[in-house]
């Protein structure tokens, strides 16, 4: 005699009202609402259906559940490889943000493998439904496979996914946190949560950066300065780690030196940071002290961008180093920089350092979960754009050794 069957599927849910959980229930499988408790059973001569409803508001005992159904589901999902990163952390985002997990258990009542299986279609046309009205994913095959309320499959552990993108957020314009900040603050909220969403790059909201008013951008002549120290800096550390070069420091540093002077400037402490003068001091600097001194050119291709010598580009590659040292040949001396350029708004500055900083977290959370960036960014461009942009903005009044790139 073939045995009965008996399953479980899950569903996660970000609606977290019990009662409006329960009545859709009763709607989607055509009974009557009953008294509201967080456990329906049904049953007819095929099947019986157990639902339970964990939510987190029901308390730290549910909340404590639903929160280590949801970090075991995001942890074995995270896991996967050869699949789309992007759907993959999208996927997960979606699941961290429920606020109900649902096991739904069913049972068979018959012997008859056909009449089983069929049964259990039914079962999960009818859950789908159910999400089409109360947001979720649910989960099949012991968990090893994510839908959407269209049965899409939208990722399993083995990296298989229906779906060109996932991305189950909404853009809100104007949230009601944002009820006390000016103008500017809204529209630059919102023209950056826009472009990301657009992007299917989820970013959860964060603070606003200050209004303009409020804010100081640094100086044109201290941005020039900035910028030759760190041009200084980043040739330094390539002619150290270029094996073609076999510079030792000092070799390197008499090579920076003719470089700035090209600029007017005859002492490399001008132009220097301590922590930089300290690094071009040190005989003995180590190859992964070399390779993270090497990551200014970054720094110069944002700074250079501020003082508009070039276009913004998507933090998706390292940039063009080469054109970035190109960029200040021929421009003439500290003084002729200084008085050639022309330094960016204040807005514009602002914009994109609102803009880096959500993308900085995004990559941030993509790394505490293990996985890739989203949208492909580079994370260390992004967060080399995102000091630059700090101190630019004179974010916490720091020094560039002290700047800090919080999210």
């Amino acid at each position: 005699m073939k045995k009965s069957l008996k399953t479980e599927i899950y569903v996660f849910s970000r609606e977290e009202n019990l009662e409006l959980i329960i009545n859709t229930f009763c709607e989607c499988f055509g009974i009557e609402s009953v008294s509201v408790n967080n456990h329906l059973h049904l049953e007819n001569d095929l099947q019986s259906v157990d639902i339970y409803a964990f939510i987190s508001s029901m308390g730290d005992e549910f909340k404590e559940l639903v929160n280590q159904q949801k970090n075991m589901v995001s942890g074995h999902f995270a896991e996967v490889e050869n699949c789309d990163e992007d759907i993959k952390i999208n996927f997960i985002h979606h699941i961290q943000q429920s606020k109900a997990f649902i096991p739904i258990k069913i049972e068979s009542k018959v012997d008859d493998e056909g009449v089983q299986k069929k049964g259990l279609q039914d079962i999960v046309a009818i859950v789908l439904d159910f999400m089409k009205k109360v947001d979720g994913v649910l989960l099949v095959n012991g968990a090893t496979v994510a839908l959407n309320a269209y049965e899409d499959v939208i990722l399993t552990d083995s990296g298989i996914s229906q779906l060109d993108y996932y991305f189950p957020f909404e853009y809100v314009e104007s949230p009601e946190f944002l009820k006390d900040c000016t103008m500017a603050q809204i529209s630059r909220r919102n023209e950056n949560m826009k472009f990301l969403f657009d992007k299917h790059i989820f970013v959860m909201e964060l603070p606003v950066n200050e209004d303009d008013e409020k804010v100081t951008i640094r100086k044109k002549e201290e941005i020039v300065k900035r910028t030759l120290g760190t041009l200084v800096v980043s040739l330094y550390s390539e002619a150290l780690l270029n094996p073609a070069e076999h510079m030792d420091t000092f070799e390197a540093r008499e090579f920076v030196a003719n470089v700035i002077k090209e600029y007017g400037i005859d002492n490399l402490n001008d132009v220097l940071t301590p922590n930089e003068i300290e690094y071009l001091n040190d005989e003995q600097s180590d190859e992964r002290t070399r390779i993270e001194y090497s990551w200014h050119y970054e720094h110069l291709y944002t700074l250079e961008w501020a003082l508009g010598l070039d276009e913004w580009t998507e933090p998706t590659d390292i940039c063009d180093v080469p054109k970035s040292v190109r960029v200040l040949n021929g421009i003439g001396t500290f003084e002729d920089i200084c008085n050639k350029v022309q330094l960016r708004s204040k807005k514009e500055i602002l914009d994109k350092a609102d803009l880096i900083y959500r993308m900085d977290w995004a990559c941030v959370d993509a790394r505490i979960h293990g996985m890739k960036s989203p949208g492909g960014m580079e994370p260390g461009v992004v967060q080399a754009r995102h000091k630059t942009l700090n101190w630019l903005s004179c974010f916490d009044d720091a020094d560039w050794d002290e700047v800090d790139t919080p999210t």
